[in-house]
């Protein structure tokens, strides 16, 4: 389930209660960074912190997420899911080092654009120069992220995700890039799940440089299944 919160509003409201009997000019800067620490530890929780950076099976990966000060692991549902945490995908060399990539997934708090907070998640991958893929929702597996092709022809795999909303029928089928230190969305399907067959991994294909093609099957608008490749160019 989703926690939507006001994340400007929060913030703005804890420091008002902590300052409300000061003039402006005397709002202290260290109270307002107490606050946000405080407010941060509500999902992040330090014992639970704690313990996970002291278990040894945990990945290294994933302990570096915690230990980042610009992530917020969702310490609760970690430390209650350790082994959909622990599972690992191999992708294969996605970047061009001739290193194999593999990936996982952390729960993270998301902070949409406009403020609002929600239990999501994100693919990390075992290079932590590669950056994480992140989803508004907490339903994520390592299995929703394929490999499908170099594109754009930039030496780095596009890869394919498959993104739920945890209940609907209807799910979307992606083609993510990654374009200036942050994977983008170049083309999106619906994913019907009266019609999983074939496999998302054969939905998606390249069909020149910057081109790529992905097929929908559904029957969303009408009582009639729809079948059909819609074409993408990458720019």
């Amino acid at each position: 389930m989703k926690k939507i919160i006001s994340l400007s509003i929060s913030f703005l409201l804890l420091i008002f209660i902590s300052c409300k009997n000061k003039p402006d000019s005397a709002i202290d800067l260290k109270t307002e960074t107490s606050e946000l620490k405080n407010w941060k530890e509500h999902w992040e929780i330090p014992m639970q912190k704690e313990k996970l950076l002291a278990n040894q099976k945990l990945h290294y990966r994933i302990k570096e997420c915690l230990k980042d000060t610009t992530i917020i692991v969702l310490t609760s549902t970690l430390i209650n899911n350790l082994t959909k945490y622990s599972k690992i995908k191999s992708l294969g060399d996605i970047n061009n080092n001739s290193t194999n990539d593999s990936i996982l997934v952390i729960p993270e708090l998301f902070i949409s654009d406009g403020g609002g907070v929600e239990d999501g998640a994100s693919v990390i991958f075992t290079n932590k120069n590669i950056p994480r893929i992140r989803v508004d929702v907490s339903c994520l597996d390592t299995d929703y992220i394929f490999p499908v092709a170099d594109i754009n022809n930039d030496g780095v795999i596009e890869l394919g995700k498959y993104y739920t909303s945890c209940s609907s029928r209807f799910k979307l089928l992606e083609l993510i890039s990654l374009n200036q230190n942050e994977w983008k969305v170049k083309g999106l399907v619906t994913f019907d799940i009266f019609y999983e067959e074939p496999q998302k991994e054969e939905r998606i294909e390249k069909i020149g440089l910057n081109k790529f093609r992905m097929r929908e099957i559904t029957s969303e608008d009408s009582d009639e299944k729809t079948d059909a490749w819609k074409i993408f160019e990458m720019k």
